[in-house]
């Protein structure tokens, strides 16, 4: 007993030696104890959808469908007239044949927006062993814009940037008998591009598109040295030869533009089945920076520049889904040509085919 006592004194002393430490509460971390701590965890809800390659080609193409509005028409007519050598009365041979073909794309993306516009036109006649085109025609028009507003006021307004060519295919004469070089491609052709605002209508009852360039260029280019002194007066160069005698290929101006598109179907029957397209397009142009810089001082030596207008119209009816009816005018007023107003009408009925993906 004296010995264990003696022992317990000692180590007594031997703890005294040492810092002191002790904790207020009992350790209840046992083996079969376990510690929760209260975390605050935001659970998202979780998409387990997955797309297949098939869904995705769909969705991938509603997504090009709803950024992209594509319109084509094509058409053919013909006809053939033939007689035979005992045939007596005073008739000619005759094959006509024409093909027709328009491409607008309208791309939106946003606030961006762009238009590309093809439309051409190509006939010919043959009579009596002559073949002789009596339509030819080739248009380009390009519009690039962005939107002032995504709402408000100015949503339908946009600051717009413009481009058109106009030419023809091949080669044309003064008539199916004479063999005199009349026109060409890019003789004449015809380019204008301006910078401006554009106004889009938001009702699809009335699809305008307006078109106001303050800074535009135009520019009448007759590139087939060919073609004669008198013809490139008609074509619009008011003076075809320089005081060197050198040929003028081009005339460029200065000036405003404007430029108004409307297309629009009507659909009748109960199926929807026939319809009526109007397409109409209004172009002028104004040199007036051409006019403001021309002038010498003397009266009377140039002759004032006047607007240029062209404004075409067609009305094509379909009856039926691949047969269809076309009336077209064309208007022209360019004063550097003829001081007239300068019109043709144009009837016809043919074979068509017309793609809209929407």
């Amino acid at each position: 007993m004296g010995m264990k006592l003696k022992t317990l004194l000692l180590v007594l002393a031997a703890l005294s030696t040492l810092p002191a430490a002790a904790q207020f509460s009992m350790n209840t971390v046992g083996e079969n104890r376990q510690l929760s701590v209260p975390m605050p965890v935001e659970v998202a809800p979780l998409d387990f959808h997955v797309v297949n390659a098939a869904e995705a080609r769909v969705l991938k193409k509603q997504l090009w469908r709803s950024r992209n509005d594509v319109d084509f028409r094509v058409s053919a007519t013909g006809m053939v007239t033939q007689f035979n050598r005992s045939w007596v009365k005073n008739n000619q041979n005759a094959v006509s044949s024409e093909l027709a073909a328009y491409y607008y794309h309208t791309y939106t993306r946003g606030r961006h927006t762009s238009l590309f516009k093809f439309d051409a036109i190509y006939g010919m006649n043959y009579i009596d062993d002559v073949w002789f085109k009596n339509q030819d025609m080739l248009k380009l028009y390009y519009l690039s814009s962005w939107k002032l507003k995504q709402s408000g006021f100015l949503r339908n307004w946009a600051y717009s940037f413009t481009a058109s060519f106009a030419s023809q295919f091949a080669e044309g004469y003064k008539s199916r008998t004479e063999k005199t070089l009349w026109s060409n491609f890019m003789a004449p052709g015809t380019v204008n591009a301006g910078v401006g605002l554009t106004y889009t209508s938001p009702d699809p009852k009335w699809p305008f598109i307006v078109t106001l360039n303050p800074i535009s260029a135009n520019g009448l280019f007759v590139l087939d040295d060919r073609i004669g002194d008198d013809q490139r007066v008609k074509l619009g160069l008011a003076q075809p030869r320089d005081a060197d005698g050198k040929l003028i290929r081009h005339k460029i101006e200065g000036g405003s533009s404007v430029n108004v598109g409307f297309n629009r179907t009507f659909r009748f029957g109960k199926k929807d089945g026939v319809t009526l397209q109007y397409n109409s397009t209004f172009g002028s142009f104004y040199g007036w920076m051409t006019e403001a810089a021309r002038h010498d001082g003397i009266e009377g030596s140039d002759v004032g520049i006047l607007p240029t207008v062209n404004w075409t119209n067609s009305f094509i009816f379909n009856p039926l889904r691949f047969l269809a009816i076309e009336f077209r005018t064309s208007t022209l007023y360019d004063r550097s040509q003829i001081d007239k107003v300068q019109m043709q009408y144009y009837l016809r009925v043919g074979l068509t085919y017309r793609y809209r993906n929407r």
